[in-house]
């Protein structure tokens, strides 16, 4: 009971995160701004992957297979671990193009350019997960 409250509150406070982002701050740049929106967005998807593995694990185990729980419940491990770090990944992205000379187009551009890639990368694990 304890560890579902746990998460609970994780959920409620990453995505009131998210929809702080969603609203924007015009003290930072565009190229941040659109990696915190994306970065978040990859995050939602990896807690709603997770959560679909923790409803597939305690459904096997409901029906008394927990030795399957364990082999079966973890099948979006991939779409889960690559879209957690979208949080991370592309802001740290906005950051490192925000210590160069070029112009901000040119950084939003690029951060644009990275949350597509990172957008299939996820598409990609979940294939991965949903094939394999």
């Amino acid at each position: 009971m304890l560890l579902a409250v746990g998460g609970a509150v994780l959920v409620v406070t990453l995505v009131l995160f998210a929809v702080h982002a969603f609203r924007g701050n015009p003290a930072l740049a565009p190229s941040m701004q659109l990696a915190l929106r994306a970065g978040f967005v990859a995050l939602l998807i990896g807690l709603a992957s997770g959560a679909a593995m923790i409803v597939r694990g305690v459904i096997e185990v409901n029906s008394g297979q927990q030795h399957l729980a364990y082999a079966v419940g973890g099948f979006l491990k991939p779409v889960h671990g690559v879209s957690l770090h979208g949080i991370l990944v592309l802001p740290a992205l906005a950051w490192l193009s925000a210590r160069t000379h070029w112009s901000e187009e040119r950084r939003t551009r690029l951060v644009a350019l990275g949350a597509c890639a990172y957008g299939v990368a996820i598409c990609g694990a979940l294939a991965l997960s949903l094939v394999g």
